[in-house]
């Protein structure tokens, strides 16, 4: 069961990772993908900075990471910035983080 920040900071590195080493096979078989498709992941990544990848953000990011529950205590909800070339980007990636430990990717938008 998913009930603190330090499982959810650790949730957000792993699937900012994923994406960094293009690992979606990774979380596709998590069900993370179960709502937002590889492909379309590929797309707004590919759309947003064409001739860059995105990269790990420093490990401070994620300890200031701005982490929301629902109100009715089922999960949490956190919006991390992915980032490129050593700088946050205004492209956003939305996690639903329930804590039945079912983890989806919610969107991925420029905010």
């Amino acid at each position: 069961m998913i009930e603190n920040e330090k499982q959810i900071t650790e949730i957000c590195k792993y699937i900012v990772q994923c994406i960094v080493n293009e690992n979606y096979k990774e979380l596709e078989n998590r069900g993370i993908l179960d709502r937002v498709s590889e492909k379309d992941l590929r797309r707004r990544l590919s759309e947003y900075k064409t001739s860059e990848h995105t990269i790990m953000p420093p490990d401070q990011y994620f300890d200031n990471l701005e982490i929301h529950e629902y109100n009715n205590k089922s999960g949490y909800w956190v919006d991390i910035d992915l980032w490129y070339s050593d700088e946050r980007s205004d492209l956003t990636l939305q996690l639903d983080i329930g804590k039945d430990e079912k983890i989806l990717i919610d969107d991925l938008h420029v905010l």
